[in-house]
């Protein structure tokens, strides 16, 4: 049997990507400065290189020699970002222009994953109350800006496909279906969707199967019995089923794995 062959992917170095994405931006997402002499070029390209390195728009400004203050850059850029509607619009705009039109000539269908992301924050929502929403502490607090992704898992990369800004109080079945039917415009064939455990509600089960799409995603153990811990009883890993119950979605079955490992001279189950 002849081994299996992988394809690295290509490196790139820190500033092309820099340079591309404030290229991108730039087009996508432009800014009207008044008053100042700070240019839309020079705006995106403190914010490219803060999220290409992971920085604070402070320590970005600090980085580049010819950047503006963090504070005057801050203070110019707030009155002209879009609301986040609008904002959202343009980013979907952006991830749909960037994707590979090689995506959309698998004939089995594509493995799509759909990830929560909960960014720490301290301080007072900016313009509405509904901005920052609340979650498990995290970070020394329990305040966030959350938005969804859903991404296509191709080839040993990762495209994301589309974003949602999650409000407080938005459910997550309200989340998956409108990222659902933003892939459908996009006309991807959906083999398999990933979840985390996040996603583990009845509401976001069903949709699931109301669209005959096969999902994976792991079943949070909640109390200190009961529950998914019944399904761990067994001396060896098995499949079987398990009901859901929520008393306002009603339950539902599903086929659940219980894979147990062996690891440093015991068995254990991956109990998450």
């Amino acid at each position: 049997m002849s081994k299996p062959t992988f394809k690295p992917n290509r490196e790139v170095a820190p500033r092309q990507l820099v340079d591309t994405l404030t290229a991108v931006m730039q087009r996508y997402v432009p800014l009207d400065f008044t008053n100042t002499r700070i240019t839309p070029q020079e705006a995106w390209q403190v914010l490219s290189y803060a999220s290409v390195n992971r920085q604070t728009l402070a320590s970005a400004c600090a980085a580049l020699p010819d950047a503006p203050s963090g504070n005057r850059l801050r203070e110019v850029l707030m009155p002209v970002l879009p609301r986040l509607a609008k904002l959202q619009s343009q980013l979907n705009r952006v991830l749909r222009q960037q994707l590979p039109p090689s995506l959309w000539k698998k004939p089995r269908g594509l493995r799509m994953a759909i990830d929560l992301v909960l960014i720490p924050y301290h301080g007072e929502p900016l313009a509405q109350a509904d901005e920052v929403r609340r979650g498990e502490a995290k970070s020394g607090t329990t305040h966030f800006h959350g938005y969804v992704t859903i991404s296509i898992v191709h080839d040993k990369r990762r495209y994301t496909v589309a974003l949602i800004f999650v409000r407080p109080g938005q459910s997550m079945d309200d989340v998956v279906r409108q990222l659902l039917n933003r892939v459908k415009r996009l006309k991807f064939k959906v083999r398999r969707v990933y979840l985390d455990a996040g996603f583990c509600s009845v509401a976001v089960l069903k949709t699931l199967h109301r669209r005959n799409m096969a999902y994976l995603l792991p079943l949070p153990m909640r109390g200190q019995s009961g529950g998914v811990r019944t399904l761990f009883t067994r001396p060896k890993g098995y499949w079987g089923f398990y009901t859901l119950h929520r008393p306002e979605a009603g339950p539902l079955t599903v086929k659940a794995v219980v894979v147990r490992r062996y690891l440093k001279g015991r068995y254990y189950y991956n109990e998450k």
